[in-house]
This record gives C-alpha cells, sequence and structure tokens, in this order.
C-alpha cells in the first residue's frame, strides 16, 4: 500500500469481533451483547473521530486492546503506525500479557506503532530530538535524582535563603528556555523574586549545569518539546504522516500542558488525524489541593459514544452510585462476573454509623460484615479471590480537629506514606519498603524487584562522573545488563532481591546497619563505574530517621503495608486501608468509603445526593466547585466492588440540633436508596 496516498484505515467486521473475542478468552457475544446493540460493538467498528465516554467497569482497557488486535491483524502500512497513549503503561501490559505470544500483539509493540505513556512519547519524538541537536546529551530524566543534584549544587547560603523563605528543592524545574523556575514567592509579601537578582541566577546556573550533564526532571520535557513545535511546525506534520491513528486512554486525566501539546501535534489546523479517546469525566480526580483538568481540548468533546453498562458490580450499586456523577450517565449495573460462594449475587450494601468514641471501631465491624458476607475461600489472602479495601478522601495530617479528619484516626497503624501511587522515598530503606507495599497489593514479587532496582539506580546517579544511566521501563533488565561481567556483585544484587522481594523478609534496622549499606554501595558504584561518596549517599543508605519500621514485632514490621487484619489475633479477613486516590482504576470485591474532612465532613455533605433527594440532576453550578471535586472522588470510590459497598458516616449527620437521631434521614437511606444501617 503506497505510504503517500490518503490514510485509509482497516474495516473491522463481525467476524473479527468473534475473532477477537475467542483470542481474548470472551465470549463470542461479549462485545456485541446478546441483542447485538450493546455499544462497544459500535466503538470496536467506528474508525471515525469520538470520545468515549466509559462508566466504571465496563471493560475500556480491554475494549481498547481488543480493537488493536484486530488493527495489527489487518495493518497493512510499513512506515505509519497506530499510536496510544495514556498517563500509565496499563494498556501496553494487557497487550503483553494477551496478546504477546500472537503475531499481531508483537507487531503492536514495535515500529511503526507507538503505545505508551504521555511524557513517553513527548520524550521521544520532540523533547529528546530537540535537545541532542543543542548539543545535550540527556543522560537520565528522573525528577528525584534530578532536583536533589541541583540542590546540593547550590550554594550553601542560596539553600539558606530559599529555605527560609519556604522553598525546598522542587523550586528547581525549570519552566522556561532559558532555564527560568517561573515566579519564585520571596519574603513576608511573598512578592516574586527578581530574576537579576544573584539567587535567582545562580538557581538558573545549577538548571543550566544539570542540562549540561544531561539530568532533567520529567515534567520539562514539555517546555523543550513545545519550543521545537514552535520554532520547527513540520515536526508536528511528520507525526501526523507516521501516526495518522490516534487512540487517547484516561483522556480525563489529561492536564492542560498535556492536553494543549497533544492537540498542537495532532488536532490544531488541516490535516488532523483520526483520533479517539477513552476515558470518563466523572472520574478526573486529581490531587484536590491542586491539580485540575485540561482547559484546551476538553474531554470529551462533541462527537460522544456513551459506554453506560458497568460488568463491575450490579443494579443496587448502580443505583447509589450513580446520584454521584457530576455528569449525569445513567450507570447501569450488569455485573458482577460471578456470584458469591454463598450464591448471592452481591452482599447487603452497609452504612455503619459511629460517634467520637467509636471511630477506632469502625474497621473491626466492617471486617465483621466480611465475614458474614463472603466465605473461607473468598477472603482468604493467599487465594487472590477475594480484594477488601477502606479508603478515605484524607488519608494524611496531623490536626485532630473535626473528627475523623483522616483516615488514620480510623487505625492509628495506618502509614500514609506508603499509600501514594508512585511514592517518593528518599532512602534505600524506603525504596524496599514500598515495593514490599506494592507486591502485597498485586500479589506479584515484580514491583518489589523494579522498585529495588530504582533505588540502586538513584544512588547510582548520585555522582556526576561515571557511565551515563539512562530512564528504562524496566529497571531490573537495565542493571543486571550494567552489571554484566561483574560476576559477584551480580550475584550480591541478586541476593537482595531474593531476601527483600521474593522472601518478602522487612527489613530491621538492626540487620541494616551491618554490612547491608556498603553491599548496595558496591552494587551502586559498579552500576555507574565509578565511586560513590558525600553526605548524600551516605544519608540514602542510612536507616529512615523516625521510621517505623522496627524490629520490635512482626506485627509491627507487617502494618506497613498498610493492611488491616481482622480478628488482630487471628486474621480471617486482610483490608487494604488507604486514600481515594490510590485506589482510582482498580476493581475491590468490597469497599468502605471512610468519613473524612476537606473543608467539612465529606460525606455528610454529600448526604442529598446518597439518600437520592437530588434525583438525576447530578452537580449544578450552584453548588460549587468544592462539591464537584467531592462528587468525582467519591464517586470513584464508590464505584471500586463488584459484591459489596459500604460508608462509615458520622451519627451526627443524622441528628436533630437537640442530639435526637433523624429516624426519617436513616429511614430514607433503607427505603429510597436499599441501605443497611449499622450503629458501631
Amino acid at each position: 500500500m503506497s505510504e503517500s496516498s490518503p490514510f485509509n484505515p482497516p474495516e473491522v467486521t463481525d467476524g473479527d469481533i468473534r475473532w477477537v473475542s475467542s483470542l481474548l478468552n470472551l465470549r463470542s457475544d461479549a462485545f456485541c451483547g446478546k441483542d447485538g446493540k450493546d455499544p462497544r460493538k459500535t466503538v470496536l467498528k467506528s474508525m471515525e473521530p469520538m470520545d468515549v465516554a466509559a462508566c466504571p467497569g465496563s471493560g475500556k482497557t480491554t475494549l481498547l486492546v481488543a480493537k488493536l488486535a484486530i488493527l495489527a491483524e489487518k495493518w497493512r502500512y510499513r512506515t505509519r503506525g497506530v499510536c496510544v497513549l495514556s498517563h500509565t503503561n496499563a494498556a501496553r501490559e494487557e497487550i503483553e500479557t494477551k496478546l504477546g505470544g500472537t503475531m499481531g500483539g508483537r507487531r503492536l509493540l514495535s515500529y511503526p506503532h507507538y503505545i505508551g505513556t504521555i511524557h513517553g512519547f513527548v520524550n521521544e519524538f520532540l523533547a529528546r530530538p530537540w535537545l541532542r541537536s543543542h548539543g545535550y546529551r540527556v543522560k537520565m530524566i528522573n525528577t528525584e535524582i534530578c532536583l536533589n543534584r541541583r540542590w546540593n549544587s547550590l550554594p550553601v547560603a542560596t539553600r539558606r535563603a530559599l529555605e527560609t523563605n519556604g522553598h525546598d528543592s522542587s523550586i528547581l524545574t525549570v519552566k522556561s528556555t532559558d532555564f527560568g523556575v517561573g515566579v519564585v514567592p520571596w519574603g513576608g509579601k511573598r512578592t516574586p523574586l527578581s530574576t537579576n537578582s544573584p539567587t535567582y541566577s545562580n538557581i538558573q546556573g545549577v538548571c543550566c549545569a544539570s542540562a549540561r550533564d544531561g539530568y532533567f526532571c520529567h515534567d520539562e520535557m514539555f517546555v523543550w518539546a513545545t519550543e521545537l513545535i514552535d520554532k520547527a511546525a513540520v515536526a508536528a506534520e511528520a507525526l501526523r504522516g507516521r501516526f495518522p491513528l490516534l487512540f487517547i486512554d484516561e483522556a480525563q486525566d489529561n492536564n492542560e500542558e498535556q492536553s494543549a501539546i497533544l492537540h498542537r501535534i495532532f488536532m490544531d489546523g488541516g490535516s488532523t488525524v483520526r483520533r479517539q479517546r477513552f476515558g470518563d469525566a466523572n472520574q478526573a480526580i486529581y490531587n484536590f489541593v491542586g491539580d485540575e483538568g485540561a482547559t484546551t481540548d476538553v474531554f470529551p468533546g462533541e462527537r460522544i459514544q456513551a459506554l453506560p453498562n458497568s460488568h463491575r458490580f450490579g443494579q443496587k450499586i448502580a443505583e447509589v452510585a450513580d446520584p454521584l456523577a457530576v455528569v449525569p450517565c445513567g450507570l447501569k449495573g450488569q455485573g458482577p462476573k460471578a456470584a458469591l460462594d454463598s450464591g448471592a449475587q452481591e452482599g447487603f450494601h452497609t452504612i455503619f454509623l459511629f460517634d467520637d468514641n467509636s471511630i477506632v471501631k469502625v474497621l473491626g465491624r466492617y471486617g465483621e460484615l466480611l465475614i458474614k458476607t463472603f466465605s473461607s475461600a473468598e477472603l482468604n489472602e493467599g487465594s487472590r479471590k477475594g480484594m477488601f479495601v477502606a479508603v478515605g478522601q484524607v488519608h494524611k495530617g496531623k490536626d485532630d480537629r473535626h473528627m475523623p479528619r483522616h483516615v488514620g484516626h480510623y487505625w492509628p497503624g495506618y502509614d500514609p506514606e506508603l499509600v501514594n501511587k508512585d511514592p517518593k522515598p528518599q532512602t534505600f530503606i524506603e525504596y524496599v519498603f514500598a515495593g514490599l507495599a506494592e507486591a502485597e497489593r498485586v500479589g506479584q514479587s515484580y514491583p518489589a524487584v523494579e522498585k529495588i532496582a530504582e533505588g540502586i539506580l538513584r544512588l547510582a546517579g548520585m555522582t556526576a562522573s561515571g557511565r551515563a544511566l539512562h530512564d528504562r521501563r524496566y529497571r531490573h533488565r537495565y542493571v543486571l545488563r550494567l552489571l554484566e561481567g561483574r560476576t559477584k556483585l551480580r550475584q550480591r544484587y541478586c541476593e537482595v532481591l531474593d531476601r527483600f522481594a521474593v522472601r518478602k523478609e522487612p527489613p530491621t534496622e538492626t540487620m541494616w546497619n551491618g554490612d547491608r549499606p556498603a553491599i548496595v554501595k558496591k552494587i551502586a558504584e559498579a552500576v555507574v563505574g565509578t565511586s560513590l561518596s558525600g553526605d548524600e549517599v551516605q544519608a540514602f543508605l542510612a536507616w529512615p530517621t523516625g521510621s517505623k519500621n522496627s524490629e520490635s514485632t512482626i506485627t509491627a514490621q507487617k502494618s506497613r503495608d498498610n493492611v488491616y487484619r481482622h480478628p488482630s489475633d487471628s486474621p480471617r479477613v486482610h483490608i487494604r486501608v488507604g486514600s481515594i486516590h490510590s485506589i482510582k482504576g482498580q476493581t475491590h470485591t468490597a469497599t468502605l468509603v471512610l468519613e473524612t474532612f476537606w473543608q467539612d465532613h465529606n460525606l455528610r455533605k454529600l448526604m442529598q445526593w446518597i439518600v437520592g433527594a437530588k434525583g438525576e440532576k447530578g452537580w449544578r453550578r450552584s453548588d460549587g466547585v468544592e462539591q464537584r471535586k467531592r462528587l468525582k472522588i467519591h464517586y470513584v470510590a464508590m464505584t471500586r466492588p463488584t459484591h459489596l459497598l459500604c460508608l462509615a458516616m458520622k451519627r451526627s449527620s443524622f441528628e436533630e440540633a437537640d442530639g435526637t437521631l433523624d429516624q426519617e434521614k436513616v429511614e430514607q437511606l433503607r427505603k429510597r436508596r436499599g441501605w443497611h444501617v449499622e450503629f458501631v
């Protein structure tokens, strides 16, 4: 097929849909429905521009993978490819898992196609080429390592001045092509620091030096990518020619910077590509104290194909969660895929009402309900048959006013530092614990292996000399390659992995303060090819100050995984505790949504939606921006479970002014929404 001719996408037939259903081990009517009218069939067949508004549990990623598998089989272009972008590598990982053994699946993962993250795409096709053309050798794109290097390169007086004015290393992120870092609030009145001052000059100087040394932050790559597009319009034209078909997954999570640059590359002006975006505007949650979504090319646009059918949960969960949708979507529950061992389709969805004296009893009562609802096999942690979770919007804080203010008020053993999907460890030991926590969550060892390898590479990057280190998707493989020919140290590296990642032995302070730091340091020195020294290296290899990981008891060590075990003396159920943000995109067997405080108690503020008083109106501008954020966050939480949804709310939210219980409100929960109500 001529590569210069107009792009004609392959046609998807009913036979193709049956074929891919078989390939993915799904029913023949999985994408069409028994009546042939499932909207997923429309999405599979269409090659026209569209925004797919996919509800929670609609099988969005599987649908996208199925479409890509069909395209791979029918693709006839040698130098033109499909581009798939997202914030994570979920689509790529699913292709590797489900299609890796097929010829088409392997083709999708290589030239001329690209499947990866938005950051990865910007780096590979725009930022890196532009930087290389200007003489900058990109050694590593790693925000943590880069900022630490810049901070330690600053004159001591400049560091002290920045700290005095409330700044840390994060202020050293480049915002413009002259290596400026944008506005730096200064002094008591927080007026901008003059860009002509010696302090600002020192800041620009270390940022420029860092670039010359080849170290960059992730978000800075958008600065260089934008400059390329500004100065060489042919770059966007070339990318449109290379990728005439574009898919964007989790489109609702694009921030303004990402949305704006993707729009300029693929959609601005004439000769746009065929683009299909997948996402759910109701699940667009960010760090609720700051980040916001896109204002350029907002998702969804005008051409919308809705997928309102959830195959995750049944209609009862759909009915109580749907009112919280900011954009009413008519959520329909067509799941779960399997009944419980008891034969029941789902459990009794429950609201626990507690007072200030019974906050710490809530997780125990939830545990008792789980034991009553699920079989021993479903509760068995080792079987991975069930996943039981308790989450809140606010998961950390030191203020004890307005109890419960955060998740830690329900369980003193909770550690908020382990909850981030991408934790920011400051020591090697914290890399180990972060890896162990993620390995525990997914039931596999590879996250611990990758996190330990990441810690080794971060340590190896604490020098300006030695071999250039590069970001790699598979860090463990990269470390092994760098240790080729160093048999003994490669063996020591594997011993570290075996102990921590395979046997999953949490490190103790006594064990670590033996010879372990020296071993890890030697491994890192072999990786980078030079010696490592200095305060930064010593601090990274030290046992974390104030760490909860003392060896006092096995229980204390296990608490680092944020799993609440009930009963404590002989656990029958394991409940993963965390923030709502940390469980976005997950599917649980049962989910407990905890009351927390952000400007007000969150679930209390959502009372009208919870009891159904808002009807199908969704959110209105008069409800306020804060309420919109609150609704989205709790909509995400309430659409995670397959079989059981629970809420924990303050009894006072249902009381009259004189402290007596408002029975009418409680009955509304029971009769109008079908909730079971239990008092703790």
